[in-house]
């Protein structure tokens, strides 16, 4: 063994450091085929750049409304960084089968099945849509989503061994000493106009020996970086090193320093082991580097079988990846460091029956069925769940909403409709509606084993609204009925002293003469106070006005509190609950809200040909 781990370390290094010098050949669409194709996702709401001749002849005209993500990025309340010891920033970088695929378009559209969303965003920091463009834009969905949770949406600009005129990257111009670079200004306007915080730049191709020089692209950083501003993310990618070359370094050294300091961050690649994050550590802390900002890759596929001549490994260099993906996270929180996950979709190309089930293990650890595969072959003993490392327990998690204001409809990313509307979704019975993905209740950690009953959360929908059905399960039997039991929902961190209210529109599942009391909870570092909710058998809205005594007091916890339930049997379930919409926000705002009104609504045909398309229009404006 020894023997064929020497020859790995030797193979991989020339692999990867003469990758560039045998591209792989260009045999996709043609450049006519791909600018139709281009047209068609315009209207999809995706934008994406081929080539340096798009990105530099871009301009705010060339965008499409549909384009633009229209919701802002929820400022997140940021705890004192004590708080966050034991825990490791994630982030995540979605390569799911090339991207920009139909359910991410802005329109909704009918589909057989569920694909990748991910319901962990609490637990995400930042999200890098990748594909295999020049230049990469999130999805407007991807991102109003990301917004709505907290998390920051970036997008990718990729040099690969393919890419022509890449030196076009750093040319610049030169006023009295400072150079500018027409490709980075050209990228941060791209990023405020389009609605999304920031680039991830991949560099896989070394610069022509004419035009490089380690200090001008490090200019390019800087200015990018500058003209993004403090409230966007700049992350550089291992790959390319200070010396013009492909070598993947897997840690952060004088090699790579010099770029990762001028973006302000580095994601490695994914083979390190633990002496690289512990030298990271030193070299960030010696220069003055957040350690947060070092984000160490984590390739999910790893765990699948792979041939010898090409081995994907990572961290843990045995069964990393996959449902182990949880056992790096927990490295990197033990340093401070932080975690870069790639292909977070795995489970849903890897186990296409199977996806959420698979994607609950990696992240809560849940146990798989027997009767999961895949083309591993040896699914039971390859993919094992991690239930002591699953991805939440080291994972930053976040407050839900942010300091004043917090509100879900538990909207998932894909919605049920009538009967009536399936001629509009092609004959499908649910559509796809990314973008209207809310904030999702946390997973369950608390166990029941101990307990007589256990209370669970289940999303639920139907063609009206989308809801979360609160149950009690028996799990074995008493001799007397229960006391209290609760159920944590969302993580929060609001004040007392801001004049808040509780909103809620609520039913209850229980007979109208049950004993069972049901009802909201805050808790609070001191205290907990209880929400009375409806007891109607329709949904109905309940406003609760808080009142705390201490303004020291944070609001920590939401979640569901159960008092008097009776036996059952062994197994039975008792529906206790829905809610269909929660929200927290101060009683009056500082400022008066303005009003508008929609105005000059009208039916358009715009394009041409294949592009040719009825569009809804309108204006809006003002009301005194």
């Amino acid at each position: 063994m020894a023997y064929l781990l020497g020859w790995k370390d030797i193979l991989r290094p020339i692999r990867d450091g003469y990758r560039h010098l045998f591209p792989t050949p260009d045999t996709g669409p043609t450049p006519e085929e791909r600018r139709k194709q281009r047209e068609l996702d315009r209207l999809k709401g995706f934008a994406y750049f081929d080539t340096f001749d798009q990105v530099e002849n871009w301009t705010e005209a060339d965008c499409d409304p549909l384009q633009r993500a229209n919701t802002p990025l929820l400022q997140r309340k940021d705890r004192d960084p004590n708080y966050y010891v034991g825990t490791a920033r994630t982030l995540l970088i979605h390569d799911y089968s090339g991207n920009y695929h139909d359910y991410e378009s802005v329109h909704a559209v009918g589909v057989e099945k569920e694909f990748y969303s991910c319901e962990y965003l609490q637990f995400v920091d930042t999200f890098i849509y990748f594909s295999h463009k020049l230049a990469c834009v999130p999805p407007p969905t991807w991102t109003n989503t990301l917004h709505r949770n907290g998390v920051e949406a970036l997008g990718t600009m990729l040099i690969e061994p393919q890419t022509e005129g890449s030196e076009r990257l750093l040319e610049h111009t030169v006023d009295e000493g400072t150079l500018s670079f027409p490709v980075a200004n050209k990228l941060a306007y791209m990023a405020t106009h389009f609605g999304f915080d920031g680039w991830l730049i991949n560099i896989e191709k070394p610069f022509s020996s004419g035009t490089w020089k380690a200090e001008i692209l490090e200019a390019f950083l800087q200015q990018l970086k500058a003209e993004l501003g403090e409230s966007k993310k700049l992350i550089w990618y291992d790959a390319l090193t200070t010396s013009n070359k492909i070598a993947y370094q897997n840690t952060l050294n004088s090699s790579n320093f010099q770029f990762a300091a001028a973006c302000g961050n580095i994601l490695t690649n994914y083979c390190w082991k633990e002496a690289d994050a512990e030298k990271s550590l030193q070299l960030a802390l010696g220069k003055e580097l957040l350690s947060q900002s070092i984000f160490f890759g984590i390739d999910v596929w790893a765990q699948n079988k792979s041939s010898f001549t090409h081995p994907r490994v990572t961290y843990p260099e045995y069964g990393g990846g996959g449902t182990n993906t949880g056992v790096a996270v927990d490295e990197l929180s033990r340093l401070g460091l932080s975690a870069g996950i790639f292909a977070p979709a795995w489970s849903y190309e890897h186990f296409p029956d199977n996806e959420r089930a698979v994607e609950r293990a990696v992240w809560e650890g849940t146990p798989i069925t027997k009767d999961v595969e895949c083309t591993c072959g040896d699914c039971e003993l390859r993919h094992r769940p991690n239930k002591d490392f699953a991805i939440i327990r080291t994972a930053t998690e976040w407050p839900a909403g942010s300091e004043y204001f917090f509100y879900t409809d538990f909207n998932r990313a894909f919605g049920i409709h009538g009967d009536e509307e399936k001629d509009i979704f092609d004959a499908h019975s649910r559509h796809a509606q990314l973008g209207s993905q809310s904030i999702l209740p946390r997973p369950i950690t608390r166990h029941f084993d101990n307990e007589a009953i256990g209370l669970s959360y289940r999303l639920s929908s139907n063609a009206i609204t989308a809801c979360l059905a609160i149950e009690a399960t028996q799990k074995h039997l008493a001799d007397d009925g229960n006391g209290e039991l609760s159920l944590p929902l969302y993580t929060l961190d609001m004040p007392t002293d801001a004049f808040l209210q509780v909103e809620t529109y609520t039913r209850s599942l229980l007979p109208e003469m049950s004993s069972v009391h049901v009802s909201l909870y805050l808790k609070t570092s001191k205290t907990v106070c209880l929400l009375p909710v409806a007891k109607a058998a329709s949904l109905q809205w309940m406003t609760n006005s808080l009142n705390y005594q201490d303004p020291e007091e944070r609001i920590e916890e939401l979640g569901v509190c159960v008092r008097g339930l009776p036996v059952a049997e062994v197994g039975y379930i008792t529906q206790l609950l829905e809610i269909a919409e929660l929200r927290i926000s101060p009683t009056s705002p500082e400022q008066p809200l303005q009003s508008y009104s929609i105005v000059q609504v009208k039916v358009e045909c715009r394009g041409e040909g294949e592009t040719r398309h009825t569009r809804l229009c309108w204006n809006y404006q003002t009301c005194h």
